[in-house]
């Protein structure tokens, strides 16, 4: 997987602070400080100002549906409908099949292969009865497996990607998705060294809304309280 940032708002410290200096008349001061103060705050609409365009290259295919669960964004992919995916790569969950052994990983490796084969078999049967390419990729895609890679461009807003990194820098995260998020982050951080702070919602919040589905090898399990734990000390 590689993440590129292809574009993102400059001067967005300043662009967000004055936009929310419009809504008050107390002074707020620096519009650095303000800047934190509103990405630590979670203080919304002037967070929306700010926005960033990546490439996700090599991402599955699985992984492209569940971001599209972040709905306050731009997507646009890699068309199955018109390319051809026969010589594409595709995702190995090698941290989850490496920790059963080799085996698993053979037998993984051999299925999604088998259904990228199935897949160029399909299409070029198709253009042998007479369809044309355009038809017959239509009807190979379906077989295409969710391992497939494809390539992404997303445009976020910063108020939209701090709920996207809350939720995605989750242990309970998919892996592959975690990864994204954690180079998201890494690239953003690089050209806005305040967003270094932000990481998932137990994080973010001060109290982890997780509760019991919070797994052990959770990093913050003794540092941050639970949403219920918090709530029984009412």
């Amino acid at each position: 997987m590689e993440v590129r940032l292809l574009r993102y708002t400059h001067d967005g410290v300043n662009l967000v602070a004055e936009a929310s200096k419009i809504t008050t008349d107390e002074n707020l001061g620096e519009n650095e400080k303000v800047f934190e103060m509103l990405v630590n705050n979670d203080y919304g609409s002037a967070l929306e100002h700010m926005v960033f365009t990546f490439e996700l290259k090599d991402i599955s295919i699985a992984l492209s549906r569940e971001l599209l669960e972040h709905r306050i964004a731009s997507h646009t992919a890699r068309s199955t409908r018109y390319c051809d995916e026969s010589s594409l790569s595709y995702h190995i969950p090698e941290n989850i099949l490496k920790k059963y052994g080799r085996r698993g990983e053979d037998i993984y490796r051999s299925v999604v292969e088998d259904a990228i084969q199935n897949y160029s078999k399909l299409y070029d049967a198709l253009l042998e009865m007479g369809y044309s390419r355009k038809d017959a990729r239509e009807v190979a895609r379906y077989a295409l497996p969710m391992a497939r890679h494809t390539t992404y461009i997303w445009t976020v807003n910063l108020r939209s990607l701090i709920n996207f990194l809350g939720l995605r820098l989750c242990v309970r995260s998919a892996p592959e998705m975690r990864e994204l998020a954690e180079k998201v982050r890494k690239c953003v951080s690089e050209v806005y060294p305040a967003l270094k702070k932000i990481g998932c919602r137990g994080v973010n919040l001060g109290v982890c809304p997780e509760n019991e589905a919070r797994p052990k090898e959770c990093p913050y399990r003794d540092k941050i309280p639970t949403k219920n734990e918090v709530r029984a000390l009412r």
